[in-house]
Formats: C-alpha cells, sequence, structure tokens
C-alpha cells in the first residue's frame, strides 16, 4: 500500500523534531487527512506526548504508532505518515529517509545545529530523496540570527524553506499538555497569548510541504 512519507530528521536532539512532527501531525489531522505517526525515538517522545493529552492530539481517523508497530500500522490506508525520528544514528536516518518521499531537518539558529544539518544533508543528498530544511526556535527578538543561519544554509546549497518555527512559550506548555500548540493553556488556564501565531506556522509549514512531497 503507497503512502506519501515525512520523515521529520536529525542527527541530534534538541531541534525541536518531536514538536514539529507532532503538529504536522496534528494540523493535517485537524483537517481531515487520515494521519499515522510514528514514533521512531526509543524514548518514546510522541508516544507519550500523545498519552499525555489523553489522545486529544490527534483527530479521529489519525493514529500514533511506535516504530515497533509500525509495519502492522502501514497496512492500514493513511493519506500521509510522519515520522519522528531519535537524533544519532546516521545508518537509521538513511534508512527512514530511503522509505520517505520527503525529509525534513529542523534547524535552531546555533552553530552545533547548523553543523548536524551540514552532515544530515550529506546523508540525504546519497539516498536522492527530497528534502528540506526548517529554522525552529527562532528567537523574535533576535531575529537576525535566523536570517544569518538562513544565509549559512543556502550558502553552503541547503534548502531552506520559507516557513519558519518562533521561540513562543506555547510550544513548552502544548508539549507538557500533550495538545496541538493550537491549544496551549498558561498556568492560570487561559489561552496562551503565541497559540494563535504557533499554529497559524504549522499552517504555513504544512502547505510548504504539501508543495513538495513527491505523490
Amino acid at each position: 500500500m503507497t503512502h506519501r512519507v515525512l520523515t521529520v530528521a536529525g542527527l541530534k536532539g534538541g531541534t525541536a523534531k518531536t514538536s514539529t512532527a507532532t503538529n504536522l501531525a496534528a494540523w493535517w489531522s485537524a483537517a481531515g487527512r487520515r494521519v499515522l505517526l510514528i514514533d521512531a525515538d526509543p524514548n518514546g517522545s510522541a508516544t507519550k506526548l500523545h498519552a499525555r493529552g489523553d489522545g486529544v492530539l490527534l483527530a479521529d481517523g489519525s493514529a500514533v504508532a511506535p516504530i515497533q508497530q509500525a509495519p502492522m500500522a502501514m497496512a492500514k490506508p493513511w493519506d500521509l505518515v510522519v515520522v519522528d525520528t531519535a537524533g544519532g544514528s546516521r545508518d537509521e536516518q538513511r534508512t527512514y529517509a530511503e522509505g520517505s518521499n520527503y525529509v525534513l531537518a529542523p534547524c535552531q539558529p546555533a552553530a552545533s545545529s547548523i553543523e548536524q544539518v551540514v552532515d544530515l544533508a550529506e546523508i540525504l543528498k546519497a539516498t536522492g530523496v527530497p528534502f528540506g530544511v526548517v529554522l525552529t526556535m527562532c528567537d523574535g527578538r533576535r531575529k537576525i540570527d535566523a536570517t544569518k543561519t538562513r544565509q549559512v544554509l543556502e550558502r553552503v546549497g541547503l534548502p531552506v524553506l520559507q516557513s519558519q518555527i518562533t521561540l513562543l512559550s506555547a510550544w513548552p506548555k502544548a508539549e507538557a499538555a500533550g495538545v496541538a500548540v493550537r491549544d496551549a493553556r498558561t498556568d492560570s488556564d487561559r489561552p496562551d497569548g503565541g497559540a494563535v501565531t504557533a499554529w497559524q506556522q504549522v499552517a504555513d509549514l504544512a502547505a510548504e510541504i504539501e508543495t513538495k512531497l513527491q505523490p
């Protein structure tokens, strides 16, 4: 059975892979797509996030499955499969990429993150699978950092998506509650002020990725 598969990849942690993967899955699910979110992280980050929210992350008709259950889960018809990978193994990243239609590499505006994305790109180029870099955790007070990161990545020939994710309090609050970022709430249980902005950024990213996903 053929699915469109998006893999969110990285050689290190701390680049917002899980937040990106889970919220993209949540956006497509809310839009009426049948989405399978595969948790390929041995720590089960996406699975635990889904469980913390009692399963409200995804709409009915979508599901989360640990990597061990992926073969059985993928036997069902899905509009999109989103794979959240663990940072670290080059061989695993290559294997996941080879089974994908498109690979998304989150990168925060930091030297170590840029270096790991450049290394990851060499692996991805060898597979021939289309990929793109998305800037994450961008501090709105330091827009120059994101601009310089984009320039560095483009200078070495990497495809950087126009969409980017801003560093907002809504992200950790949503992750802690196990919900999509649109549903993030403050400690006083009010809607987080940045949730609308963050969710729009997810929507923009999802739309841009769809133009690149091969059928």
